[in-house]
């Protein structure tokens, strides 16, 4: 049997300075028995050779052609060795005690599967960790960005029992994946770990978020460097359109239908009034607003075309 109690696995496409914080960090913070292991979904940045050179205690493995998230996931979990895994973001910093808050989590609840980690911002103010079952109410408010207008409350940031939790810092055992696995290699880029969390639930065991384990997220650090639009914490063209991919999954085409047209009114009223806003601004404030209201107005487009 393996002696190894912990299996990280950070998969990483041209982010390796990032990635190399990232595993610095888990070894500095990691229990005895762990195992790290970065995937390589075909980098051209000399990821390979930085986290070999660097960190030679950390396993890497490189994938001929990229084959994006969950797939770069899923090879990485295939080969890990530990009874509790946890898949970590290139731009996940675990803070101290993180990692044996989540191993104790597990073993003081059998019947916990899955654990998500509280996910923070560099100042150390929430970020989305986790939320519940997406309605189309909450579609509509995510693409509308509607959700500053709501009356304040705890939603995803928290939550006794949230139906999923990020895939940023998402530990589970490696009998849940066993069973609810492998990652849905077909969505885009989201979503993952809204199925995966939703099949494990399925399944009998329980998802929360561990408040104890901290992690300081990028918040779509990669997002932003593909897309060069600061303010962007995601790309609403794949978070949108992997979320109506789901939702054809798990509740049929009238659902997800219906969902995608509240989504593209919503959208219209976001990307509007972004635009009616920007005459209001100058120079570089205003440049910034366009490429962020550019990139909501692709993710419109999208959603006319998606079948």
């Amino acid at each position: 049997m393996s002696d190894v109690a912990l299996s990280i696995v950070v998969p990483t496409f041209n982010t390796s300075a990032m990635t190399l914080a990232t595993c610095r960090a888990a070894l500095d913070t990691s229990p005895p028995n762990t195992e790290l292991i970065v995937v390589d979904d075909a980098s051209t940045d000399n990821t390979r050779e930085l986290i070999e050179a660097e960190l030679p205690n950390v396993r890497v493995v490189r994938l001929d052609k990229n084959r994006r998230f969950a797939a770069a996931a899923n090879a990485g979990i295939a080969i890990t060795r530990g009874s509790i895994v946890l898949l970590l973001n290139s731009d996940a910093v675990v803070e101290h005690d993180a990692l044996t808050s989540l191993l104790a989590a597990f073993d003081n609840e059998p019947s916990l599967g899955i654990a998500g980690a509280r996910l923070l911002n560099a100042d150390g103010t929430p970020q989305w960790s986790g939320g519940p079952v997406p309605t189309l109410a909450w579609l509509t408010v995510l693409a509308g960005g509607f959700a500053s207008f709501l009356p304040r409350r705890r939603r995803a940031l928290g939550g006794a029992a949230p139906a999923w939790v990020s895939g940023a810092a998402m530990a589970f055992r490696r009998a849940v994946f066993d069973v609810a696995g492998p990652l849905r290699e077909h969505y885009r880029f989201y979503a993952q770990d809204l199925d995966f969390c939703l099949r494990a639930r399925a399944a009998g065991w329980n998802v929360r978020i561990v408040e104890e384990a901290r992690v300081i997220h990028g918040g779509g650090a990669t997002v932003r460097q593909w897309r060069g639009v600061e303010e962007l914490a995601h790309d609403p063209s794949l978070l949108w359109l992997d979320l109506l991919t789901w939702s054809r999954e798990h509740h049929g085409i009238v659902w997800a239908t219906t969902a995608r047209g509240l989504m593209i009114v919503a959208a219209l009223v976001r990307v509007t009034s972004r635009r009616l806003r920007e005459l209001l601004l100058r120079g570089d404030e205003r440049a910034r607003s366009r490429s962020t209201t550019a990139a909501y107005a692709a993710a419109l487009r999208q959603l006319f075309v998606e079948s």
